[in-house]
């Protein structure tokens, strides 16, 4: 409980007045606050943390998708633009060969020349080299000269032209005799009746860079593979030329969407199958790429979904608060209801009580009158005092008599706090049989019948306050029968979660109206004068404080039963 209903408590505690009397124990009501929060917490937080949950799965999602569609569409264009780079290579080779002017076999210098207007077109050119029909280089220009007159019939990109009768080839990445990593884009015509073959490579690193300077390249890591899986091109970050890659993508689709663990980590990755080359370009999101935008949205979230968290959670603390608060103004007032209720009861029985004690004082007044006689010298000699003892005795008897009777009475009436502690029901309602009501129901014609059941435990409750609750169905009892012959029946039953305790009566019974009527405050079936409405209402109250209820059937002619039910709860 929070400090002020805690101060609130023990103001009220400190209070010598009715009307700062606690019903319960301050244990009692920090307890219903915990149980308060944890409702209104099930009622209220519970479905907004669902929604956050919900919604912060459905945004990931999106956001998600959203890379997801968005690296499929980065491999789209950067595939479609290394297809379009790649083309136009060919078309610069094309041209030097299917120049009329083109010399066979080129001189040096027209080498030179060629080698001179492909780098004009692209810097990736690295040298040019022509092959006769055996294949050989007999004409070359770049930075190799040692390569010219080299061999390359047995070379399987040579072999790729000749055999196959393809227009033109591009390499994979290949050593070669240079024994550094390299492309070749090679194109073949029949010139003079002779097949010959004008080769040009290109340097990888040229073609990267041009990779990576293409829109969008700086949120993903690029590489390309061949279809045996190997780098062709390859940022440092995922592997090194020639090096086999953990990510293969399928031949079909062309263009698709993919997972690999590495390392225990999983990656996605799409891709997108050149048509120029036999080789896929793979994108994969860089993790210094960090949609940040995206990470801003998510944090705005989070901020306002804690905002909401924590102004739940203050407004179902304050309105626990205000609930205990009510609760103890309401039980208050069922406290003076249940006094009203107590002091509307002892009137009842005042005319009973009357004549019990009247009958202790009866028998006073004789012995007293008596003991005078015994003392008048009128009468004779006074006797001794032994022999006035037992006069005495009877005297001091009826005096504890009248003693016993206003106790209990007292005991009924007063005001006091709750005291939970374990009573045997069947003590209880004796008390209330043989006791309170027993002068009453033994000038009347009224049979009790007890028939009550075994191994019924003790109930954890306030003897008081359920002494009151007996009292008042079974005085309703007694008025219910009136002045002709009847019998009450009191019932016991152990259900094992319950105690139930029947009460039932030969009276008049009541119509279906009355019982809707009859725990509503101030509402009585009796004559006007003969009671006041409240002891149904503040036993339904004291009831179903003790987490019980109170079930009633009647007929009209056939009687009434009330049955008490309360949650067993013994103690050994």
């Amino acid at each position: 409980m929070v400090s002020g209903v805690s101060v609130a408590l023990d103001e009220r505690k400190k209070r010598p007045t009715f009307e700062g009397a606690l019903p319960f124990p301050e244990e009692h009501y920090r307890d219903l606050k915990r149980r308060h929060i944890i409702r209104l917490g099930l009622t209220y937080l519970a479905p907004l943390l669902i929604l956050i949950v919900y919604f912060y799965f459905i945004y990931t999602a999106l956001v998600t998708e959203s890379r997801r569609l968005h690296l499929k569409a980065v491999a789209e264009n950067q595939a479609n633009t290394l297809d379009l780079f790649l083309s136009e290579r060919l078309v610069n080779i094309s041209n030097l060969i299917d120049d009329p002017k083109f010399q066979v076999p080129p001189s040096p210098e027209s080498m030179e020349r060629y080698l001179q207007k492909l780098i004009s077109n692209s810097d990736a050119f690295v040298d040019v080299g022509f092959f006769d029909s055996t294949g050989i280089q007999t004409g070359y220009a770049g930075p190799y000269p040692s390569l010219e007159n080299r061999n390359y019939a047995s070379e399987p990109w040579y072999q790729t032209l000749k055999e196959q009768n393809q227009e033109y080839v591009i390499t994979d990445i290949y050593l070669g005799f240079r024994e550094l990593p390299h492309f070749t884009i090679a194109v073949w015509r029949i010139v003079n009746d002779q097949f010959v073959v004008l080769r040009a490579t290109l340097s990888p690193n040229k073609i990267y860079e041009y990779i990576v300077s293409l829109e969008g390249a700086g949120e993903v890591l690029t590489a390309i593979v061949n279809r045996d899986g190997y780098y062709q091109l390859v940022t440092p970050h995922m592997g090194t030329p020639l090096e086999s890659s953990a990510m293969v993508p399928p031949i079909e689709p062309r263009l698709g969407v993919e997972q690999v663990k590495i390392d225990g980590q999983t990656i996605n990755y799409c891709y997108s199958w050149l048509k120029s080359a036999d080789w896929a370009l793979i994108v994969q999101q860089s993790s210094m790429a960090g949609g940040t935008s995206l990470s801003g949205i998510q944090l705005r979230l989070i901020l306002i979904s804690a905002f909401l968290l924590l102004f739940g959670v203050f407004m179902i603390v304050y309105r626990s608060r205000r609930l205990v608060e009510f609760q103890i103004e309401s039980d208050r007032t069922r406290m003076q209801l249940e006094h009203a209720a107590k002091l509307a009861s002892v009137g009842e029985l005042a005319a009973g009580i009357a004549h019990e004690i009247n009958n202790p004082l009866a028998v006073i007044s004789e012995e007293a009158g008596l003991m005078k006689d015994l003392m008048n010298p009128e009468f004779g000699d006074p006797q001794p005092p032994q022999d006035l003892v037992v006069h005495l005795d009877n005297i001091e008897e009826s005096v504890f008599r009248c003693r016993d009777i206003t106790r209990k009475l007292l005991g009924f009436v007063r005001q006091t706090e709750l005291d939970l502690k374990p009573h045997d029901i069947h003590v209880i309602l004796n008390e209330v049989v043989d006791g309170i009501l027993g002068p009453e129901i033994a000038v009347s014609n009224i049979t009790v019948v007890r028939e009550y059941g075994e191994h019924i435990p003790k109930l954890v409750t306030d003897k008081n306050q359920l002494l009151q609750v007996v009292l008042n169905i079974i005085n309703n009892a007694v008025d219910a029968i009136g002045n002709a012959a009847g019998t009450i029946t009191i019932t016991t039953e152990n259900t094992g979660k319950q105690v139930r305790i029947g009460i039932a009566d030969t009276g008049g019974g009541m119509t279906s109206g009355q019982l809707d009527k009859i725990f509503m405050p101030f509402y009585t079936t009796k004559e006007v004068g003969k009671g006041t409405g409240l002891g149904l209402s503040v036993s339904y109250g004291i009831i179903k404080s003790f987490g019980g209820k109170i079930e009633v059937a009647s007929e009209v002619g056939g009687g009434s039963t009330f049955t008490i039910v309360l949650p067993a709860k013994s103690k050994s």
